[in-house]
Order: structure tokens, then C-alpha cells, then sequence
């Protein structure tokens, strides 16, 4: 029986899917080549100039096809992203490879301390785990030690990547072992820690901290945040850095004092907010497929942040709030604004509520003026093991 106009039409549909397909993967392969042409003539991974010439082509042509030029963009810096990622595999160039070292993760075992494993061993160093929760059938690429003491003792770079609540524990233990690594922890707040790093530097031992501003389902580094928090060492500091700084990552340093201030804000704040906006939708009561069926596009975005922030582990969310001494100044200033916003809305303060609007958005505006990328593809859930 001959097909329908239909059927064949939707044939038609898939060989052009699959042309496509072919196309991204051709796409990949020049990128993968362009990454090899970098490498060898030393120049970043990253052309933002060329980037942004990509980006204003796929808009011009999907306006062209009468297709929203936003679509266009999200769908350029997709395939952006991606040619990062292939070429950041491809690795920097051998001239700018640093001296390989002997490197113990205290927690590689979880998710963001495996990252870190995996990051290092990439980059020509010798990786070794010790973690007593580690789960069994770990590969043994991650050479997991059982003698914490001699590990910590022949180290050259000590990364302590537990959850925050254990870490200080961590590092009593490494002031028995009289190790002379450079120790850094990785922890998303410091508060925790500040007696500890205190007590080694007054000791003579070589301590610094690092926060990674991202998370261990990061695909591509270009654009993505890593902070030194300067805790007085400065050959630990520069130590710290030599490990990151050859990557795509920014790498900024700060006063290690007025971290987890900054924090509050830019993590305890979205994290707060999105449990704010996600409640006030569970105590409306709606059912199901109402809200979807009736989502505006500021609501849409709004409910994917709230949605993979809420999928996150529990226990790290709880901490970056809990352990922040910062914390109760940030609710009581999220009290008062939302107090700010009730009253102009209740006393018909068009004027005050236009006013409010022009602050928020300059702020933003100012400080942040591009969405980033991880509304533009599906976020994976990270482990829900309570590592850092």
C-alpha cells in the first residue's frame, strides 16, 4: 500500500533531522581541529569576539526564516558551548603545562571531590583519594589510600573537599600529621573554617581556600568563576592558582574576610528565593497542569531557576544558609523589601513601584547584563550525598 502524503512528509521531516544531525557533528569536528590549531599556536579556547559574530549571524538568519531571533541566540550559544567543550578536551599547549605534583583529595569520592580529582588528573597530576564514605566499586584510575597520615605526610597539594560540617574535623587531623602540602579547601562557605585556617598559619602550616563558582555537572569552563580567598599565604595562594589558572576558568582573588558576606547574596539569596517562590505556589494549592497550562515566559524562566535549585541536595542548601553568619541580615533585608513592595502595591504608589522596578533592573543591569547559559539546556541533578 502506497504511503500517505502524510507519512512521507514526515519521512522528508526525518531525513532533515538527520542532516542536521550529521551537520552538528561535522561542526564538532572543525571545532575539535580549531581547538588543535589553538593549542599549537598557544591562543585561548576562547574568541568572545568571534562568538558574538556567531551568535548576531543566527539571528539575523532565523529572523530571515521568520523564526523569533531570541530562538536564534539560544540556539547559537548551544552550539557555542559545545565547541568550547571540545576544544577545552583538547588541552592547553605542552609549553604551558606546569610541573606535575603529588595531589590527596579528602573527599574525592563525592561529587564535587571527584570533579576535582578528574580535573587534576587531566591536568598530568598524580591524584590519590582518601575518603572513608567512598562507595564500593570505585574505579581504580582513583587510587584511593588507606593510611591518611603518610598520604597527608608526602603530599604536595592537600584539597579538602568534604561537606562543611566535617571539614573542620578534617583539618585538626591534618595538624597531627605535620604535613608540608599547601592545604586548600573547597568549601561554598568559610565561616566554618576560619578558626582552623587561623590555628595552621599561626602553626607554619601553608593554608589557603578556593571556591569553585560552579558545580561538579559543569560541562565546559570557558566563563565559568573560581576564587582564591586569600588567608595571608602567598605562596599558598600562588600555588592554588598555578593549579586552576592554566584552565579556561576566571580566576579571581579575594580577602578570605568578606567571602561569606558575598555569599549571602549570591548564593544563599537565590536559593532562599526560589524556596520562597516554590512555596507560596505549594500553598496556593493549584492542581496539577494548571500552572503550565497558564505560564507566561517570566514565569517559565522564574520556575526553571526555583526548579534546579530545589532539585539540588538539601543538606549543601541548608548549609550555605545555615553556616552563613551573614544569613539573618540577608532574610531581614528580603523582609524589608518584600514589606517595601506590599506597601506600594497596597497604597496605589505607581510612581514608588516604577521607582523600585528602575533600581532592581539598573542594579541587574549593572552587574550582570546576560542570561546565563544553564537556562538554555537541561540541568542535570547532582548527587544527593551531602558532599560540598
Amino acid at each position: 500500500m502506497a504511503a500517505s502524503p502524510l507519512s512521507r512528509l514526515r519521512a522528508s521531516l526525518n531525513r532533515a533531522d538527520a542532516q542536521i544531525q550529521t551537520a552538528i557533528a561535522r561542526r564538532l569536528e572543525i571545532a575539535r581541529r580549531i581547538g588543535h590549531t589553538k593549542r599549537a599556536q598557544g591562543l585561548p579556547v576562547r574568541d568572545y569576539a568571534v562568538e558574538r559574530h556567531v551568535v548576531g549571524r543566527w539571528r539575523a538568519a532565523m529572523e530571515g526564516m521568520g523564526v523569533p531571533p531570541e530562538r536564534g541566540e539560544a540556539l547559537a550559544r548551544w552550539l557555542v558551548e559545545e565547541a568550547v567543550r571540545v576544544q577545552e578536551q583538547v588541552g592547553e599547549a605542552p609549553e604551558h603545562r606546569r610541573k606535575s605534583a603529588d595531589i590527596l583529595v579528602i573527599g574525592g569520592a563525592g561529587s564535587m571531590g571527584r570533579w576535582m580529582v578528574e580535573f587534576f588528573r587531566a591536568g598530568g597530576h598524580r591524584v590519590a583519594v582518601w575518603d572513608p564514605r567512598a562507595p564500593r566499586g570505585i574505579p581504580a584510575e582513583f587510587r584511593s589510600v588507606s593510611d591518611f597520615g603518610e598520604a597527608a605526610r608526602t603530599a604536595d597539594v592537600i584539597v579538602v573537599a568534604t561537606p562543611m560540617r566535617v571539614a573542620p574535623t578534617v583539618y585538626r587531623d591534618l595538624w597531627e600529621t605535620r604535613t608540608r602540602a599547601t592545604i586548600f579547601d573547597i568549601l561554598s562557605i568559610k565561616a566554618p573554617l576560619l578558626r582552623a585556617i587561623r590555628h595552621g598559619r599561626t602553626a607554619g602550616f601553608h593554608v589557603t581556600s578556593v571556591h569553585p563558582l560552579f558545580g561538579p555537572a559543569t560541562r565546559t569552563l570557558s566563563g565559568r568563576n573560581l576564587l582564591i580567598l586569600d588567608c595571608g599565604d602567598s605562596r599558598a595562594n600562588r600555588v592554588a592558582e598555578d593549579l586552576f589558572r592554566a584552565s579556561s576558568l576566571s580566576v579571581h582573588r579575594l580577602p578570605i574576610e568578606g567571602h561569606d558576606l558575598l555569599m549571602a547574596d549570591v548564593l544563599a539569596l537565590p536559593h532562599a528565593t526560589s524556596l520562597l517562590f516554590s512555596l507560596a505556589l505549594v500553598r496556593a494549592g493549584h492542581k496539577t497542569g494548571d500552572l503550565a497550562r497558564a505560564a507566561p515566559t517570566s514565569f517559565t524562566r522564574q520556575a526553571d531557576v526555583a526548579r534546579v535549585v530545589t532539585g539540588e541536595n538539601p543538606q549543601l542548601s541548608y548549609d550555605i544558609q545555615a553556616l552563613n553568619p551573614m544569613s539573618e541580615a540577608l532574610f531581614e533585608r528580603m523582609a524589608e523589601a518584600l514589606e517595601t513592595v506590599r506597601h506600594v502595591v497596597r497604597s496605589e504608589d505607581q510612581e514608588g513601584y516604577n521607582r523600585l522596578v528602575g533600581e532592581s533592573h539598573a542594579l541587574l543591569e549593572r552587574e550582570y547584563p546576560s542570561l546565563g547559559m544553564e537556562l538554555l539546556v537541561a540541568t542535570p541533578r547532582p548527587r544527593s550525598d551531602g558532599r560540598t
